[in-house]
């Protein structure tokens, strides 16, 4: 590890920054290694504050964040040097996260007017998305007459009434207990073969059998719905909730940017390598 940066005494590394970069996309015009040295950099300024307004988290605190550390690492640190760092990192993280809340635990007011006018200009998001209602039988793909006995059931069905007589007694699925129902989906939410078949069928259809990786199917769609606009009234309430969380984001951002110019003194750059993005 080396050192790349620092706020007063603390150092940045850049195992820290390349991590820290994969969330970024690899491509040039997202400069994710200066995005990623950005917001580490944010993150020493909040915990160099943290540590002056005296914020001080539990035993439990640390022990509860270690743990889901070390569950989420590949591999343990080596030796006493790392140990440190690594619980270093961890109290800088809990610290870091209980001064957020403490900057942003205050009441944030939205009114009725913001809220018609998001939903206004966010309209195209406020819409519920085409989705069907399907039951299936399945013939496993480790069965050598799966084909064969699909084929042969389905010769059988003529309406909704047939399938969910035969379902319960023949599908190789666990769905097969409740007449194969599995439930609303909307595109996406299941693999495409299912999707192509279930968006095809209107309600009280059966397919042809087909195919997919668990082996061969009979479905039947249940249900549709279009996609439709969501009502204001519906969907005030979480609507509500977004907009104080974001109010609440642009809180932080404004006290990020703040700290930027009020410990400037304090920010030094070790290694070229590493700059904050062009705007």
């Amino acid at each position: 590890m080396q050192q790349v940066a620092k706020v007063f005494d603390l150092y940045i590394h850049d195992d820290e920054v390349l991590e820290e970069s994969q969330n970024w996309p690899q491509q040039e015009e997202f400069q994710p290694l200066a995005n990623a040295f950005s917001q580490v950099l944010d993150r020493y300024l909040l915990f160099y504050k943290a540590r002056e307004a005296g914020v001080k988290i539990s035993d439990e605190e640390f022990d509860e964040e270690l743990m889901l550390t070390l569950e989420d690492i590949d591999e343990a640190p080596r030796d006493e040097q790392q140990t440190k760092i690594m619980e270093d990192r961890v109290r800088q993280k809990v610290m870091v996260r209980k001064y957020v809340q403490q900057i942003t635990q205050i009441d944030v007011e939205v009114t009725d007017e913001e809220l018609q006018a998001l939903y206004q200009d966010q309209e195209e998001a406020f819409y519920s998305p085409e989705s069907v209602r399907a039951s299936h039988i399945l013939f496993g793909a480790d069965r050598p007459d799966a084909e064969a006995k699909a084929h042969e059931v389905r010769a059988k069905i003529q309406n909704a009434d047939d399938f969910n007589n035969i379902c319960p007694k023949l599908s190789d699925c666990p769905s097969g207990a409740r007449k194969g129902d599995l439930n609303w989906f909307s595109r996406g939410r299941v693999i495409k073969e299912i999707e192509d078949v279930a968006f095809a069928l209107e309600p009280g259809q059966v397919s042809e059998v087909f195919k997919t990786p668990h082996g061969w199917h009979i479905m039947l769609v249940t249900d549709k719905k279009e996609r439709e606009k969501l009502s204001f009234e519906d969907i005030k309430d979480s609507l509500r909730t977004q907009l104080i969380q974001l109010k609440k984001e642009f809180i932080l951002i404004r006290h990020v940017k703040d700290l930027r110019n009020e410990l400037k003194s304090g920010i030094e750059i070790l290694d070229s390598r590493f700059s904050l993005p062009s705007e």
